[in-house]
């Protein structure tokens, strides 16, 4: 017996998964050590033990260290009284056999060859005091496997998409299927009902089986029912699939005990809860003819590269073998949004795919309850997933829960470590139903201003989907699963169909190319040729290296691979570029520097050139909706991240003559107000329109849908004060116009280049220097969640924040300069009098949507030859 050693014990569930974590890799290691051995008798137990799930050597010491890990663990936590050691528990889990059972028993018949890792994890799990045991049991021990698996390795538990589902999720989910099984389905007792079976397609450690089984239970027997009866079927008509070791054998035995408990009789070959991989090919059960299926749960998701060809099996490969096509064909795009198809390959797609294909595509009824993102919910690349869950459903409800933690329009997430929104799913297929219509989708939404507590407690204390505030999306089949611009707003002509040819920014792909003077882009460009390894000083990509020629950006002629030049051959044309709104920078405008410079963009900036900038497929939030820049923008330039084909140029050509308005538009406004309207004015008017936080505030709801649109007045006199100052906006935001001096002033000078700012009392404080007075107002100036001072400042540190691309961006300058100071002082007096403007602008704003607008139906659609980019 490995001696016990006494040491203080972990309080937490995180302290206790981390020190568990580490006590199963060793045993893993010391599994890997002994399997390896030729006179093993462990190398014969992993020749039996599940190959099928477990593969090699490797995967089966990963398997069995966590499988003992996990049920020491669960020994302690329900028997805190008792020794932790492995014979112990496997005495006390003698009449629950099952793969926990099987691993413990493995440990102790092979303890000579493992003694040492395994009588360090159990002199660990002995460690684990009575109240933090307690505490454990209470709640944190929920997370418990998901924290265990992200300090055991956290690339596997990303892998593995595990995560923690609420208890109020579950609860909600459970209400949502229980409803529609009883109402539309003919089965009162839900999921006791004999006809119902039920697949949680990756059970974690079994929280939906357990929750299923309660509440079967609770329905059968507020009914007179019995409750061993029932116990019984759902030994057969509850399954689960679990593809990881550790939380498998812990929901096997929680599901075999949570029936036994209910008095069930089990079948021969125990509790249908079993270690296999969802979206491999079924076997003969998969299909339960004749019945009700519903499929339920949390699947993983994470989201695969394309070249990944081993992940989503059957429902993404198919088996050419068996002349078996790929279900995944139904979720895919056609070539018109093909660029987004990378989107479906995200593990919680393939399991959408199989959940449908299992409970909806079969003969008889079904139901399908999901929580997983809601990318599907709108994105374009899902638009055959949404056609697809159309044709085979009757009625689909979706309870959008938000949880955006990255975007701009932020809300708080159900879950405790997920950034990306999410939602609830509800599907019905009934039997006979027509599949010549689309299903009727309904929708609701937590408000984003609630916090992640109170989002629980309304899922937690759902009795009835009916308590909810439903909306009916759109009836399209490809069409988003959110309802549709409602009201006024809908019927406003789209930003994107007044002005018809957008354009993705500039994507350097690499930060070194830009800089805040010339002089450093020249220091850079010699520092390039010069360095012993050019490739690592250039940073390529996979697609983009020093050995690729180029194109010059202005005339489309060649240009020689930077590999193949000199160390003195001329450094590029050096250009201002909009980095992001209200920053100008310097660029090397060089096609070889960039994966994607976007000739068209450079070929048509002029002198009279000018871009709006926005988000066209994400939500905006606080700030103008629109921004605007005289110099090609890059891909971000409007809040920093998630750029799209955002960029809208007024002209399609360097020379402005070609206005990037749809024909007819001007024609139609020059009628309706006798008098010729340019398209200067017309962009003008939007910029006024849009361009201010009033548009984002009163539409705040409308916005959800990504793209905005336009209250076109039919007021001549509004629509010539609305341009008036948007003109005026636009100066000021492209710094073309004459500035005048605002408010601050450069009280004391900056002098070495500074390493940090700081802004309090009115006082902007740059390293040395200080810049006053400054008012809370500009210091906050925001573009959906890009604060504007703060990210123009934080670019010109002496180590600036963000990324480094290669040793050349380690090049800075020396010295704060005089034109940095101007720079910093036109950037506060411009965001002065912008505030001024917006004022202004709200008040219009608020006159227009007030009046008689245009509808977008009045105004001719683009040709598609508008909406490409110009010929050259």
């Amino acid at each position: 017996m490995f001696p016990r050693v006494r040491r203080p014990g972990p309080k937490s569930s995180r302290e206790v998964a981390g020190l568990l974590a580490a006590r199963c890799r060793a045993l893993r290691d010391a599994l890997r050590t002994a399997v390896a051995a030729p006179t093993s008798r462990l190398r014969t137990l992993a020749d039996e033990w599940s190959p099928a799930a477990c593969g090699g050597e490797a995967e089966f010491a990963e398997a069995l260290a966590q499988t003992i890990a996990y049920g020491l663990w669960t020994d302690r936590l329900e028997h805190p009284e008792a020794r932790s050691e492995v014979a112990g528990a496997c005495a006390r889990l003698g009449a629950t056999p099952g793969p926990l059972l099987r691993a413990l028993r493995a440990a102790a018949d092979h303890r000579a060859e493992i003694g040492a890792a395994l009588g360090e994890l159990e002199a660990t799990v002995a460690a684990i005091e009575a109240d933090s045991l307690a505490g454990l049991r209470e709640g944190e021990g929920a997370y418990f496997y998901e924290e265990f698996l992200a300090a055991y390795d956290e690339r596997l538990r990303r892998e593995a998409g595990a995560y923690y589902t609420p208890a109020e999720v579950v609860h909600a989910q459970i209400v949502a299927v229980r409803e529609l099984l009883a109402r539309e389905l003919g089965a009162p007792l839900g999921f006791a009902a004999p006809e119902v079976v039920v697949t949680d397609p990756a059970c974690g450690t079994g929280v939906y089986p357990l929750a299923i089984v309660a509440d079967a239970l609770r329905c059968v027997r507020a009914s007179g029912g019995d409750g061993a009866g029932c116990a019984s079927r759902l030994a057969e008509n509850l399954v689960a699939h679990e593809v990881l070791a550790g939380p498998f054998a812990a929901a096997h035995a929680r599901v075999t005990r949570a029936l036994r408990a209910a008095g069930a009789r089990l079948p021969d070959a125990g509790v249908r809860v079993m270690l296999r991989d969802t979206l491999a090919r079924p076997d003969g059960r998969e299909v339960e003819a004749g019945r009700i299926r519903v499929c339920m749960g949390n699947p993983p998701y994470d989201r695969r590269e394309l070249t990944e060809s081993d992940r989503g099996g059957w429902i993404r490969h198919g088996d050419p073998g068996r002349g078996e096509r790929a279900l995944m064909a139904d979720f895919l795009p056609d070539a018109a949004v093909g660029k987004h198809a990378k989107n479906l390959y995200n593990a919680y797609v393939y399991f959408w795919r199989w959940a449908l294909w299992w409970s909806c595509e079969q003969a008889g009824p079904g139901l399908v309850c999901l929580i997983t993102p809601s990318s599907y919910l709108r994105g374009p690349g899902f638009a055959a997933m949404r056609r697809h869950l159309r044709a085979v459903l009757d009625a689909l409800w979706i309870i959008d829960l938000g949880g955006d933690a990255l975007g701009p329009r932020r809300s708080a997430n159900v879950f405790n470590k997920i950034r990306t929104p999410v939602c609830i799913a509800v599907g019905l297929r009934r039997e006979g139903g027509d599949r010549s219509r689309p299903a009727e989708v309904f929708y609701t939404r937590l408000g984003d201003g609630l916090s992640r507590e109170q989002k629980l407690r309304a899922l937690g204390g759902l009795q009835s989907l009916q308590e909810l505030a439903w909306s009916r999306a759109p009836d399209g089949w490809e069409a988003p699963f959110v309802p549709g611009a409602s009201g006024d707003y809908g019927l406003w002509p789209r930003l994107v169909d007044l002005f018809p040819w957008q354009h993705a920014g500039a994507q350097w792909k690499r930060t070194w190319p830009i800089a805040e003077t010339p002089e450093l882009l020249e220091r850079r460009w010699r520092a390039l040729l010069r360095a012993e390894d050019r490739a690592a000083a250039f940073r390529g990509t996979e697609a983009w290296t020093i050995a690729r020629p180029g194109i010059d950006l202005f005339d489309g002629s060649p240009l020689p691979a930077l590999a193949s030049l000199g160390a003195d051959a001329p450094t590029p044309r050096v250009e201002r570029i909009a980095w992001r709104s209200l920053d100008r920078r310097f660029c090397l405008a060089d096609g070889r520097l960039g994966d994607r410079l976007r000739p068209a963009l450079w070929r048509a900036q002029g002198p009279a050139q000018v871009y709006l900038t926005t988000l066209l497929s994400s939500g905006l939030s606080r700030g103008p909706a629109v921004m605007a820049c005289a110099e090609v923008p890059d891909l971000h330039h409007f809040r920093g991240s998630f750029g799209d084909k955002g960029v809208i140029p007024l002209w399609r050509d360097r020379g402005a003559t070609q206005a990037n308005v749809t024909r007819g538009v001007l024609d139609i406004l020059r009628d309706m107000f006798s008098r010729t309207v340019t398209a200067q004015e017309l962009f003008a008017y939007v910029y006024g329109c849009l361009g201010h936080p009033g548009y984002v505030e009163a539409l705040r709801e409308e916005l959800a849908e990504p793209g905005p649109r336009v209250p076109l007045t039919r007021d001549e006199e509004l629509f010539s004060r609305c341009a008036a100052v948007g003109a005026e906006l636009l100066g000021l935001h492209t710094f073309r116009a004459r500035l005048r001096d605002g408010s601050a002033r450069c009280v004391t000078p900056v002098g070495a280049m500074p390493e940090k700012f700081s802004y309090a009392d009115e006082v902007l404080t740059v390293g040395d220097g200080r810049f006053a007075p400054v008012s809370p107002a500009v210091w906050g100036y925001e573009v959906s969640g890009l604060k504007i001072v703060p990210s123009w400042l934080s670019g010109r540190m002496l180590q600036p924040r963000g990324r480094t691309s290669s040793p050349l961006d380690a090049l800075r300058p020396s010295a704060w300069s005089e034109a940095l100071t101007q720079e910093l002082l036109e950037l506060l007096w411009v965001v002065e009098r912008s505030l001024a403007l917006h004022r202004v602008q709200a008040d219009i704003f608020g006159q227009i949507v007030a009046g008689e607008l245009v509808s977008g139906s009045e105004l001719p659609a683009p040709a598609e030859e508008e909406r490409a980019e110009p010929r050259t």
